[in-house]
């Protein structure tokens, strides 16, 4: 292959990153300082775990509106748990609880979520916004609306990392290699781009579109668990606030990522670049002091690029 064809075959979304890294670093004052660096790393790392997780329902064509929800509610609870003020004062055994709540929570969600799309064969767009809706409302009546701190010493030590690596971020990258693994290495990975590229197609060469859905929401929901706890351990308290407008982030990540919303195309590895490309964008003009809603107009306009560069990538390929 010649230099020219490597150049043409490697991801929009890659020389997006490259682009905009370059331009913090020249541009932003401050972006270059190895404290900023770390925050910026830190505050990815929640909107790579969610975007990684919501991914693997876009490849089957569905949409997962309750993983914002399960956000919050997954704090809340952990931190109501483990809070040195709760029943169990702290202890290691709230950590591991709490722990074990969070991630239980998405795991339950995600069945739900699975089985009412698969058995009762309704709309993924109609299911996971209603139960975005239940989820949040079981979060205000679980705290009255209010925060939950005062967490455990012990806790508070997730919030460190090797020198500007923050712990939280190899959580991430661990969550990503994992589902990279699975998408790219496994069974089931082969049947999630085959369910999403054509269902009738997938029924008759004997795969099961009811399973692989009903999987691929299940593994979003505990994704969402983890990055509960990711952002628990950042922010040392829990909120009914948290993830309230991160959806837009969530699919921007994946859609500039090269991934198709209509399913069947995508990969792990380009979300996670494509949550770095969102968060790099929040955080340097959040420096540089622009508005949110130009913010907002920018990443806009950076989605419909990516997405337009990779569909006449597309169109081009399959032309050929």
């Amino acid at each position: 292959m010649s230099t020219l064809k490597k150049f043409k075959s490697i991801d929009a979304i890659i020389w997006f990153v490259i682009a905009f890294f370059i331009f913090s670093l020249v541009v932003v004052p401050g972006f270059a300082n190895l404290n900023t660096l770390s925050r910026f790393m830190s505050q990815s790392s929640v909107l790579i775990i969610m975007a990684c997780g919501v991914h693997m329902v876009v490849l089957n064509g569905g949409v997962d509106f309750t993983s914002t929800a399960l956000l919050a509610l997954t704090t809340v609870v952990g931190a109501s748990i483990m809070r040195t003020a709760g029943p169990l004062g702290g202890s290691g055994f709230s950590i591991v609880l709490a722990l074990l709540a969070m991630v239980g929570l998405g795991l339950l969600l995600g069945i739900i979520n699975g089985l009412s799309i698969t058995t009762f064969k309704m709309p993924s767009f109609i299911v996971t916004m209603a139960t975005q809706m239940i989820v949040n409302g079981i979060a205000v009546v679980f705290t009255g609306g209010a925060s939950v701190s005062g967490l455990p010493a012990a806790f508070g030590k997730f919030k460190g990392g090797i020198g500007i690596f923050p712990f939280i971020l190899f959580i991430a990258l661990g969550v990503a290699i994992v589902l990279h693994i699975i998408t790219t290495k496994t069974i089931f990975g082969r049947q999630l781009y085959a369910v999403g590229t054509n269902h009738k197609t997938a029924l008759t060469s004997g795969i099961s579109p009811r399973k692989t859905i009903f999987k691929a929401y299940v593994i979003s929901g505990i994704c969402a668990g983890i990055a509960g706890i990711v952002e628990l351990a950042y922010m040392q308290s829990g909120s009914v606030n948290y993830g309230s407008t991160m959806f837009n982030d969530i699919m921007a990540s994946i859609i500039v990522g090269g991934t198709s919303p209509a399913g069947g195309s995508g990969k792990i590895r380009n979300t996670v670049l494509g949550a770095l490309l969102i968060s790099m964008i929040d955080n340097s003009l959040n420096i540089l002091g622009v508005p949110y809603y130009y913010i907002t107009l920018i990443k806009g306009l950076i989605i419909l690029v990516a997405a337009s560069i990779d569909l006449i990538r597309i169109q081009k390929r399959d032309s050929k």
